[in-house]
């Protein structure tokens, strides 16, 4: 049975009449639909073009790196990413009419390009090191409010803005030719970063001209994404919710996942598998043990090698979408990034690469993880439930600093190489747990299962 042969949700039905010749689970017109989708997948592609400095690890701890810090400090912009992804569940609160769901979009969008711009001023400014260092590690926090925040009203836009049935067609647009935007990004910034790509040259991009013109890169495609935010067409509900109380707010939308045992389960494997989130900066600077290249040299072509697969990955995983299930989606992508770990692990050399090939394609575990819980919430759950999901990666923002911790402690007393190795072992237990609770703990079709 597809998703499209689910039984309606009442609530739904509620919220979108059924007007004739029209999905059943949503007014608008396949037109209307089809632009959403696209613009969904247009906004997305935004993000990933932006990538390799909107997407906080990679650049960031080469970055850091280049700037003296340890490697726990190097993880420290991914931390403070994670950190600050509790910016959705303020904005549900603080914003919770959906005739206002655009405009906040297009600030989420804005913001970050500001956040991006000052990066680059003070990387070619006197300040000192530290001063940088601290200012990069602030853009994470940034972009961890922004671009979460961003992502969780995307959902809600294509939630409320086309049919359920057609939600596959979406993610393969915006997961698959997403990240082919993403690619071609990091191809770029290896050529700023390295000066060479392919027997490529391009003189003069000494540092730090090469990290501050590849922030500045990114800030017209953030303007970008805030100008098609607003081009969405948005349902908006008879009567709108009105602000409640923060405390009601917050732990009355976490009462949703305490009481529901299909959201509750869901959040806890979530929870467990969005460790992968706090290990790329330590792929990252393994470089320099595996390939003897300072992290910094290679970081672009780690990140096209890993956008290139997630391109081919989120395009098959997005036709899987249509013809199975929402959790066969997240086994699938959480899987693969188990073996991107268990191939760091294990194998050295140029062959290292290909663990950024994996890692590409199992990242996608932050779509179709998000994506079931999507798929379990009832519509007037909407925009709280998808904050509430991006809250779940507050809980890996310590996780970055302690893989760093760990490659230092363990490198300290074995060799850097032990140390690295510790800390992808730990991260893989820990995903290991998570998909051993999907397997046997949530149901194929969680709204059907509530």
């Amino acid at each position: 049975m597809t998703s499209a042969d689910q039984p309606a949700d009442p609530v739904l039905a509620e919220l979108c009449p059924e007007p004739a010749g029209v999905d059943t689970d949503c007014p608008l017109t396949r037109g209307e639909q089809t632009r959403n989708l696209l613009l969904f997948a247009t906004c997305t592609g935004a993000i990933y073009l932006a990538a390799p400095v909107g997407y906080v690890g990679l650049t960031q701890a080469s970055l850091c790196d280049r700037l003296g810090a340890s490697a726990t400090v190097a993880n420290l912009p991914a931390t403070a990413y994670f950190a600050f992804t509790v910016m959705p569940v303020f904005l549900a609160w603080l914003v919770p009419e959906v005739s206002r769901l655009k405009r906040t979009l297009a600030i989420c969008f804005a913001l970050n390009a500001a956040a991006m711009a000052v990066v680059a001023a003070v990387l070619l400014s006197a300040a000192s090191n530290s001063v940088k260092i601290g200012l990069v590690i602030a853009q994470g926090a940034a972009c961890g409010a922004t671009m979460p925040s961003a992502i969780a009203l995307l959902w809600e836009a294509i939630g409320r803005g086309a049919s359920e049935r057609r939600r596959g067609l979406a993610l393969s647009l915006a997961f698959g030719c997403g990240p082919v935007l993403a690619m071609l990004g990091s191809l770029g910034s290896q050529l700023l970063l390295s000066g060479s790509l392919w027997g490529l040259q391009l003189p003069g991009m000494e540092f730090p001209w090469n990290f501050a013109m590849l922030f500045m890169a990114a800030i017209p495609v953030m303007a970008l994404g805030a100008i098609l935010a607003t081009r969405f067409i948005v349902v908006t509900p008879p009567k709108e919710s009105a602000r409640e109380p923060f405390s009601r707010a917050v732990f009355g939308g976490i009462s949703n996942f305490v009481i529901n045992p299909v959201l509750r389960m869901a959040a806890i494997v979530t929870i467990l598998l969005y460790t992968e989130n706090a290990i790329a900066s330590n792929l990252n600077l393994y470089s320099q043990q595996v390939l003897d290249i300072a992290p910094d040299q290679v970081a672009g072509l780690q990140n096209s090698w890993r956008f290139g697969c997630k391109a081919v990955a989120g395009m098959f995983l997005g036709w899987l979408l249509t013809r199975s299930n929402p959790k066969l989606g997240m086994l699938v992508t959480a899987t693969i990034y188990l073996s991107a770990l268990v191939w760091a692990m294990l194998v050295s050399g140029p062959w290292y690469l290909g663990a950024f090939l994996l890692y590409g394609a199992g990242e996608l575990i932050g779509v179709y993880a998000p994506n079931y819980i999507l798929s379990a919430s009832a519509p007037t759950d909407f925009r709280r439930n998808m904050a509430l999901v991006t809250l779940l990666m507050v809980i890996a923002a310590p996780e970055g600093a302690a893989f760093g911790a760990i490659a230092n402690h363990i490198g300290g007393r074995y060799g850097p190489a032990a140390g690295f190795k510790a800390s992808f072992a730990v991260c893989a237990a820990v995903m290991v747990a998570g998909i051993l609770l999907a397997i046997f703990r949530l149901p194929a079709r969680p709204r059907s299962a509530k």
